[in-house]
């Protein structure tokens, strides 16, 4: 009850948002974005101790070319990688690295991370 309030209380708020327009050179959208809450991250270790079926790497980067641009954090590609996951039917991923360094003088600050997207069967614990 408590976490469908909290869930309805942020969408409500998001609504009063609604005419604010964000542009990256990132997906998902924002309101794509919050759907990646049925995502969980976990440790190598942690996903072990489950019932889990691999669905494969899912990779995110993010490439600074301008300082109005948002600096690349690895939360950002971290909800990037959960919404990919997501699209391939997973509901958890295990982050394997996040590495910044520059790619060229046209990117002044460079993030990427790789993941493994899992479908963990809770219903076999």
């Amino acid at each position: 009850m408590k976490k469908t309030a909290t869930i309805l209380i942020g969408l409500l708020v998001l609504g009063g948002c609604s005419n604010l327009n964000m542009t990256t050179n990132i997906s998902p959208a924002p309101e794509e974005a919050l759907k990646t809450y049925k995502v969980e991250e976990y440790s190598m270790a942690e996903i072990g101790r489950y019932k889990a079926e691999s669905l494969g790497k899912v990779s995110s980067s993010f490439c600074r070319t301008r300082n109005s641009q948002p600096k690349p954090t690895e939360s950002l590609l971290i909800g990037n990688l959960k919404y990919q996951a997501q699209k391939r039917g997973a509901n958890g991923i295990v982050v394997m690295e996040c590495v910044d360094h520059k790619l060229n003088n046209d990117c002044a600050e460079f993030l990427r991370c790789d993941a493994l997207a899992y479908r963990v069967d809770f219903d076999t614990l």
